[in-house]
């Protein structure tokens, strides 16, 4: 994948995420299900800064990339 790329919080409550895992979504990401924000690296780790200026690490959320036509 190629950073910085836009990107939208998602929620994995009860979807299969990795063969034969099923998702928690992380109690700190719930209140931002649905925003949308730029994903950035940082050596190994990834930094989701949201249009709202809530910043969050990779490890605490899950999150897709968006094509940059449907980033608002």
């Amino acid at each position: 994948m190629k950073y910085p790329t836009p990107c939208e919080i998602i929620d994995v409550d009860g979807r299969e995420v990795f063969p034969g895992v099923m998702g928690r979504t992380p109690e700190v990401s719930r209140p931002h299900i649905g925003k949308h924000g730029l994903a950035e690296a940082f050596g190994p780790k990834v930094r989701v800064t949201l249009d709202d200026g809530t910043v969050l690490w990779g490890h605490e959320c899950w999150w897709v990339p968006l094509d940059a036509g449907h980033h608002d």
